[in-house]
């Protein structure tokens, strides 16, 4: 999978990824707690979510709408424990033939109930290390 800046991405996935958002979101206000961490603090994790990416404790694979969604979780324990769960879809870059993993919601909770929520699709395998 690539990571760049610099691909087309047509119309209908940008639309696709909107309604997956919203979709997303509403779940999240639902799940959340009152002594939660509030939309307004999630930015101040956006620096881990490459790291919650590249080296994820858990990873999950599923299909919606024929799109691969891919949810990154990682636990962090820098002044009490919170999870961060990166939510994505992965979409080809048929100019590089690449595939492109395209960050739809992330977000960070002390709840393993909401993780769970997010938590959805067959865990993916990582490399067994000697």
């Amino acid at each position: 999978m690539d990571t760049k800046d610099d691909f087309y991405l047509p119309e209908e996935d940008i639309e696709w990824i909107g309604l997956k958002k919203s979709q997303y979101l509403s779940k999240l206000i639902q799940l959340m707690k009152p002594n939660d961490f509030g939309f307004e603090e999630f930015h101040q994790f956006d620096g881990q979510v490459p790291q919650t990416i590249e080296n994820p404790d858990k990873s999950y694979h599923d299909e919606d709408d024929g799109k691969e969604i891919r949810t990154y979780v990682r636990t962090y324990d820098k002044s009490g424990a919170y999870h961060q769960v990166v939510v994505g879809v992965v979409i080809a870059d048929e100019k590089s033939k690449t595939e492109v993993y395209i960050p739809v919601l992330f977000f960070v909770t002390r709840d393993d109930e909401v993780v769970k929520a997010f938590s959805t699709g067959e865990v993916m395998s990582r490399p067994i290390l000697n």
